[in-house]
């Protein structure tokens, strides 16, 4: 019996090391950091490899990088500011979602509102990481996730006013939210961090800032709880356990899974 005690005791270790921090070196994991919404954050940015890569840049609502960001080159207007396309107030989920493209499933560009959260339930610090400075964020459960710092990419002139340049400044971290600025439909919110400064603002859509995925759960009530009995019109649709990882291409495979939690189209899933 107390053999059993110790056992279950080490699994449940393990259990919350896991949900707190990266199993293995399969990037990218979903990180929960114990956030009163359920939101779990992923270890690393969309296109990079490891916690402490840039990935790449993107303009608000795009999803490929390019060499020149500005208006003349953005796809969601006209060729200038003025003519600026509306793609929605929260882009989370839709096709100009850059993590929800790319990395597929649950995958989503945080809300203005899951990074406001974000800062005021976690503990920040600057740190380093593998030779990289950036912000460290620690949720109220103990898991943490580094933000690399990563400059902007922009269009500026230069001092003769025509040749053109990517502006790139130092020492800070840009990461867009998917939500629009309620008072300027050219701008997006997203958070900025620096050695001991970090906040929530708006930047011009336009320009090349990163990203940092999550997944949202927001209650874990039955209209949130499905169980694995479904229709051939949603078959098709991947599975993924709680850490983000694909565990199988279909919703016809989920037989072959082992009991617990898994994520299908943003919902939670129990297998028994």
């Amino acid at each position: 019996m107390k053999r059993l005690f110790l056992t279950l005791t080490m699994l449940l270790v393990v259990f919350m090391t896991n949900a707190q921090s990266c199993p293995d070196d399969n990037h990218p994991h979903a990180i929960d950091l114990g956030l009163p919404s359920g939101t779990k954050w992923a270890c690393c940015n969309v296109g990079a490899t490891t916690p402490e890569g840039y990935g790449g840049y993107y303009a608000w609502g795009e999803t490929e990088e390019k060499e020149i960001y500005k208006w003349n080159t953005y796809i969601h207007c006209d060729g200038s500011m003025e003519t600026c396309h509306d793609i929605g107030s929260d882009i989370a989920g839709t096709e100009n979602d850059v993590a929800h493209v790319l990395w597929g499933g649950p995958w989503t560009m945080p809300s203005q509102d899951q990074i406001q959260e974000l800062i005021s339930k976690c503990s920040y610090s600057w740190t380093t990481e593998n030779g990289v400075n950036g912000a460290q964020f620690t949720g109220p459960s103990g898991g943490t996730i580094f933000l690399p710092e990563v400059p902007p990419r922009r269009n500026v002139h230069n001092n003769d006013g025509l040749t053109e340049k990517t502006d790139e400044l130092p020492i800070a971290g840009y990461y867009w939210s998917s939500t629009q600025s309620p008072s300027n439909s050219n701008y997006a919110s997203y958070l900025f961090f620096s050695y001991g400064d970090y906040w929530d603002s708006y930047n011009s859509r336009s320009n090349g800032l990163t990203v940092r995925p999550v997944i949202s759960v927001t209650n874990t009530g039955s209209n949130n709880i499905i169980h694995p009995k479904f229709s051939t019109d949603n078959v098709y649709q991947s599975v993924y356990n709680i850490y983000g990882i694909k565990v199988a291409d279909t919703i016809a495979d989920m037989n072959a899974q082992h009991p617990g939690i898994y994520i299908v189209s943003g919902k939670m899933v129990v297998v028994k």
